[in-house]
């Protein structure tokens, strides 16, 4: 059984361990890791500032757990209030638990908490065009793509393009009748 919880100091050991064991994995869809980045001192110092944005209100945190085992991350971030009332979201899960639907049901969960929690209208995601698995998930979640951007972000030390998906709530968009649009 999946779920999903906010990071916490705690975890540091497990997360640590975890993203050693899925280094080679993610390689080829991150940004290029200094070997210090999978150490536990680094993860303490990168969970306190992301709880010190959670505080803020500016990104919310989780871990996805997989029978009480941290298996991967999901981010809300760059979460906007106001008139965007907006945010991005990643994710990732290990090797050994890809191909489960668990990062589908995380997302899923997210998408209901950024709508019912959070009040948020649009969420956006990027992915690499070659990320099957990534696009398969935000599809499967009623994602939509709107576009490349281009040179959007080093990964494995190069600049790369990716695709935007963006997941809209239904009852945010109206028609020109004033009548909510169905989107997803």
């Amino acid at each position: 059984m999946e779920t999903l919880k906010i990071v916490t100091t705690a975890d540091v050991d497990e997360l640590a361990d975890l993203l050693v064991r899925s280094r080679e994995y993610l390689a080829p869809f991150e940004p290029r890791r200094e070997d210090s980045y999978f150490s536990a001192e680094y993860q303490r110092k990168l969970i306190t500032a992301k709880l010190a944005a959670h505080e803020s209100g500016s990104e919310v945190p989780f871990l996805i757990l997989h029978d009480g085992m941290i298996v991967g991350q999901l981010t809300l971030d760059r979460i906007e209030f106001g008139p965007l009332q907006s945010a991005d979201i990643g994710y990732w899960v290990a090797q050994d638990h890809c191909g489960r639907g668990i990062a589908t049901r995380a997302v899923s969960e997210v998408l209901d908490y950024a709508w019912h929690e959070l009040g948020l209208c649009r969420i956006q995601a990027a992915t690499l065009p070659e990320n099957e698995p990534s696009i398969t998930v935000l599809r499967r979640n009623g994602f939509a793509l709107c576009g490349t951007a281009r040179s959007y972000m080093e990964i494995a030390g190069e600049r790369r393009d990716h695709l935007v998906f963006e997941s809209i709530l239904a009852e945010a968009v109206k028609g020109r009748d004033g009548e909510p649009v169905i989107v997803r």
